[in-house]
């Protein structure tokens, strides 16, 4: 905590559909710990923080760990807002989203293919400023802004996309140099992993780390990795060929053939090389 009293963190259940917890602890300070509760927050509390003094917020990522298929449960991501001194949780989702599917991804937010976003959302990192979370949605290449006194989320927001036909980049592996340079159809899924604010001049500023990520639970893998170095290969959209490119190594590229908020015409690759 901002005062250095309390220590709170994140555990997940051994089910990963179940909900997990907050323990908070008490600082000694001959620095011990003494356990002072176990509130219930979402399923799979990740990423912790305090939101000023009595106030912990957990990214619950929700993920489908088991894959996707008939009777496999996708549970809902949220971030649970925990008062330190009553002890209770209030957990937020992404329910009142569920009817807004179309207008997310007509904005650039990458949904799994007939999904809800309430199951398809899966919070990850989380930075606070001026009485608001934005909390980054990795695999949805999204920051969610939730409201924290109200204890609702007020908008889910793109991170965009890299264009590398305008801005060179390095992606082949096998050359062991830097050589970047333009592609027609290839984009970045900016996908931000952590996230940081701060005020300055009367604004909020929040700095992203790009990372990117694949989704890889059960059986299920979202990422196509293509050798350009044998013959016939080429990119998902049949657009980038080792002739016209040049490359002789390995691409991981996204597949987004499942996913809307993507446009078809277009290459993909995880994350946007950036912040």
């Amino acid at each position: 905590s901002p005062d250095s009293t309390t220590l709170a963190a994140a555990l997940q259940a051994q089910g990963s559909n179940d909900a997990g917890r907050v323990a908070l602890f008490t600082c000694e300070e001959d620095g011990t710990l003494t356990l002072e509760a176990l509130v219930e927050t979402g399923a799979q509390p990740d990423m912790v923080t305090f939101a000023g003094d009595g106030v912990v917020l957990t990214a619950d990522e929700g993920e489908p760990r088991e894959g996707y298929g008939e009777n496999i449960a996708d549970p809902k991501g949220s971030v649970s807002v925990v008062d330190v001194t009553a002890g209770t949780a209030a957990v937020a989702d992404f329910t009142s989203f569920d009817a807004q599917r179309e207008n997310l991804v007509s904005a650039g937010i990458v949904l799994k293919k007939d999904t809800a976003p309430s199951a398809d959302l899966e919070p990850e990192y989380i930075a606070v400023s001026g009485g608001k979370a934005y909390v980054t949605l990795q695999e949805a290449n999204a920051i969610a802004v939730l409201d924290i006194a109200s204890r609702t989320f007020t908008g889910i927001y793109s991170a965009g996309f890299e264009d590398y036909s305008a801005t060179p980049v390095d992606i082949d592996k096998k050359d062991e140099a830097y050589s970047p340079r333009t592609y027609e159809s290839l984009m970045g899924i900016r996908m931000p992993d952590g996230i940081a604010a701060f005020e300055q001049g009367g604004r909020t500023y929040l700095l992203t780390a790009n990372e990117g990520d694949s989704r890889e639970w059960g059986d299920y893998l979202n990422e196509d990795e293509v050798n350009f170095g044998k013959e016939g290969n080429t990119s998902p959209t049949g657009a980038i060929t080792a002739e016209n490119s040049g490359l002789t190594g390995k691409v991981v590229f996204f597949l987004a053939g499942d996913y809307d908020g993507l446009n078809a015409e277009k290459d993909y690759l995880f994350g946007g090389r950036s912040f």
